[in-house]
Parts: structure tokens; sequence; C-alpha cells
């Protein structure tokens, strides 16, 4: 395989700029951003939740919205170019801090409530348009689960300004405000 050129360097950033937006909108549900994220005909399959990424922006808020902190973390992310498609490989840690009310058939369900633990894939497509780089295409793995029926580990007990807030409360803002 041939070296990575300087432009291909560049556009390595500008396409994990666009995955670590992804995590940010789900985390601090800003679900705005994903406008920056995916071209506005891209589609999305995870789990269940198949269609065009705003179907999965529906679903996802649905499922995430009523439970508590969540966590993304992406790592190992390996990029191969195509002109102006990339194919890309990310693995994916997250967890989500589900409350005992939560809905008993759902993909976040956990008897009693608890934390969830994730381990799963992104093998997305990318396509540079109009010289930026967006998600045309998602798939979404999952390799493991962990589930955790344990309280909040004490973030109930930490004070609420030493916790991270959804939406525009979040100290993040400054740093997003270019994409929200």
């Amino acid at each position: 395989m041939a070296g990575v050129t300087l432009e291909q360097a560049a556009w390595r950033f500008e396409i994990m700029d666009v995955i670590h937006r992804y995590c940010h909108a789900v985390d601090r549900r800003r679900w705005t951003l994903m406008d920056s994220v995916f071209h506005e005909d891209a589609t999305y399959k995870f789990f269940s939740i198949e269609g065009t990424w705003r179907d999965f922006v529906a679903q996802a808020k649905g499922l995430i919205d009523p439970i508590g902190p969540t966590h993304h973390q992406v790592s190992n992310i390996t990029i191969r170019f195509d002109g102006d498609t990339a194919w890309s490989e990310t693995y994916l840690r997250a967890s989500h801090q589900v409350p005992a009310d939560y809905p008993p058939w759902t993909l976040f369900s956990l008897a009693g409530g608890g934390v969830i633990l994730i381990g799963g894939r992104y093998i997305d497509r990318f396509e540079r348009r109009d010289g930026e780089w967006r998600i045309a295409h998602r798939h979404g793995l999952l390799d493991w689960r962990q589930d955790h029926a344990e309280a909040d580990g004490g973030l109930g007990a930490t004070p609420p300004e030493w916790r991270g807030r959804h939406g525009d409360g979040d100290p993040s803002s400054p740093v997003m405000a270019g994409w929200l």
C-alpha cells in the first residue's frame, strides 16, 4: 500500500473531527450537530435502527434522551481513501446510565437500572462533497455488552457544577460554537 499524502493526512484529521462531533452530539444531546456529521442523503444502520440519518436521530433521541449520562469514546480509527470517498473503521466504547424506570422493551433496558457498557465499531463511508468530509453511510456493530446493576457511582452526590450537562449549559459550548 502506498504511503499517505500530506493532503490525506489533513483529511484524516477532518474525518476524525466528524467522528468526534458525532460522539459529542450524542453525549451532550446536541442533536443539531448531526447536520455537520452526515450528508443530507446519508443512511444509517445500527442495531434495529435503519434508514436515513434523520430516522436514526429521531429514534436515538427517543432511546437516549430519557437515560442519564452517556459517554462515548472512540479509538483505533483506520481510514482508507479512494478519491473523494473514504472508508473508516472506528472502535467504540460507550457507557449509558439507565434509570430504574426505563422502559423494559428497549435497546438499553436493564432491570432495576444501572450502567450498560458497550463495545462496538462504526464502519463508515465518508464522501467529500464541496470540499467537506461527512458520513454518507454508517453501519454500527456491537462487539460486546456488559450490564452493571449499580447505583450512579456517586454521581448524584457530586455537585452539579462539577458535572457535564446536556445542551447549551455544558461548558463545552465555546468549543462547539462554530458547528451549533
